[in-house]
Order: structure tokens, then sequence, then C-alpha cells
């Protein structure tokens, strides 16, 4: 009978060990995820900061080489429209390739709720941009 209750505590030890590492490797991979969110939507912003910069100097250098109004008007819709487009396609593709277990634990579905996140988290964020 003593070695049913030793089979059994090592059973039940065996179990709870198990039980526990996968809970700590799903809160590592959530995290992980977690971070991979906040350097993509990171990475995004900067490139809107540059796009951005690149369509006012677009703008600055037509205005100088004479473009009517007219143009310059098309032109900064057609940027805005791309813009808006980058953006729609930028967080759906971030939603599209987690998996369905992870997809849980995202706070973001559109662009703007994508920012408030990631200012939110803005040190951790700085902090993978520094060159420290």
């Amino acid at each position: 009978m003593e070695w049913i209750l030793f089979i059994l505590v090592f059973i039940f030890g065996y179990v709870t060990c198990r039980t526990f590492y996968f809970v700590k490797a799903l809160r590592t991979s959530a995290g992980m995820v977690r971070c991979a969110q906040l350097i993509s939507l990171a990475i995004l912003a900067k490139s809107m900061e540059h796009y951005i910069f690149a369509q006012t100097k677009k703008a600055i250098a037509l205005r100088e080489s004479g473009e009517s109004e007219h143009n310059i008007g098309v032109s900064q819709f057609t940027f805005d429209d791309e813009i808006r487009k980058y953006k729609e396609r930028s967080i759906k593709n971030i939603i599209d390739y987690h998996p369905d277990l992870f997809k849980t634990i995202l706070d973001f579905d559109d662009w703007k709720s994508g920012m408030e996140f990631l200012e939110r988290h803005h040190d951790l964020a700085q902090s993978f941009f520094s060159e420290k």
C-alpha cells in the first residue's frame, strides 16, 4: 500500500511540474508576442514619419517648380489615400499573422488603437531603437 502512495505522489509531482512549466512557457510566449507587436508598431510609426517627410519635401519641390495648386492638391489627395490604405493593410497583416491562440492578447484592431498601445509602451519601444 505504501508503494502505491509513493507512485501517486510521484505522478502528482510530475504532473504539477509539467503544468507549471507549461504555464511559464505560455507566459513567456505571450510576452514575446507582445514585444513583437510593439516593435512592429514602432517600425510602422517610424516608416510613417519618413513617408510623411518625403511627401512634404515633394510638395515643396512641386511648389518651387511652379506646379499649379490643383496638381499639388491632387498629389496630396493621392498621398492621403495611399497612407490610409497603408495603415489599414499594415494593421490587418499584423493581426492576420497572429495564431488563433494569441489573438486574444491583441490590444488593438486598427491604426488608432495600435498607436495608443504604442504610446502606452513608449519607453519599451524607445529602448529598442536606442543604440546603447
